[in-house]
């Protein structure tokens, strides 16, 4: 067993040494067919980071050539192989824009959509791969509609929103439990503008009427009378919406808070108006 792994080790770091002795060569090299066929070789071997620089060294002298479509192919591949996503779907981009005739176009465009979603990062993070891969997707769709790909490009474009969808909903969320009221409601009526279908929506409704209640609870007095009808129009608003909740029992102890604190303030509106009259006589 333990000369079987010996053999294993030896023989990956003699294939290591000649990588790099293959790749060594080319890089010093100014024949662009040997720094191909480099690139070529060390692509079949998988040794992404080798041949992606190689066919950067030799792109230049086989622009306008037959060659050119491959090492535009290859290099793109290359780096979608190691995981560089939006290099790789700039590339695709590029390879789909420059060889449109190519019977890979379809293909390289849907793959250049794909290398975005791949670099989509988790929901908590910078968004900006998952709104290219969602515009590249649909774009996709739009330019080639009896594709084979469009059913799983739609797949991927509900996934992404999903994603979006869960990140709106977690930032407005954080407002709430910071006790950012305001904040938190307009950031939960525009996920509900935004995610009209999301699996969401419900618990979404649910802390928009926690928000606006405790908004209108906590308000100064001068924006209060008009907070509080809000927050009892959202109320009904969510119960006609959703009459057999799970939140039902929360809503309604809601709206005896807010029916309570709509009564003291119109007392204190009532005594002020009486201290004005007095004032007045």
């Amino acid at each position: 067993m333990m000369l079987k792994k010996v053999v294993v080790i030896v023989f990956f770091l003699g294939l290591l040494i000649s990588c790099n002795k293959t790749y060594e060569k080319a890089m010093k090299s100014t024949e662009p067919e040997f720094i191909l066929n480099a690139a070529d070789e060390l692509y079949e071997q998988e040794k992404w980071p080798y041949a992606i620089e190689l066919y950067r060294k030799v792109a230049s002298a086989y622009a306008g050539t037959e060659q050119a479509e491959e090492i535009a192919y290859k290099s793109a591949y290359a780096n979608y192989n190691d995981k560089n996503y939006t290099l790789a779907a700039k590339q695709f981009k590029n390879f789909y824009t420059g060889f449109n005739r190519s019977d890979r176009a379809e293909e390289a465009l849907y793959m250049s959509a794909f290398s975005y979603y791949q670099g989509s990062p988790k929901y908590n993070l910078d968004q900006t791969n998952t709104y290219e891969a969602i515009r590249e997707l649909q774009g996709f769709i739009d330019t080639y509609p009896s594709s084979e790909k469009v059913k799983e490009a739609n797949a991927l474009i509900n996934e992404l929103q999903q994603k979006l969808e869960r990140k709106a909903f977690e930032i407005a969320k954080a407002y709430h439990k910071t006790l950012k009221y305001k904040a938190a409601a307009v950031s939960f009526a525009n996920f509900l503008d935004d995610f009209p279908d999301s699996n969401l929506i419900e618990e979404a409704n649910m802390y928009l009427l926690r928000s606006r209640s405790e908004l209108a609870i906590k308000s100064i007095f001068d924006k209060k009378e008009l907070r509080l009808k809000d927050a009892a129009t959202t109320y009904r608003l969510f119960i006609r919406k959703y009459p057999n909740t799970e939140f039902k029992k929360e809503a309604d102890e809601w709206n005896e808070k807010l029916n309570e604190e709509t009564k003291l303030h119109a007392e204190v509106l009532k005594q002020i108006e009486e201290q004005k009259k007095k004032t007045q006589a």
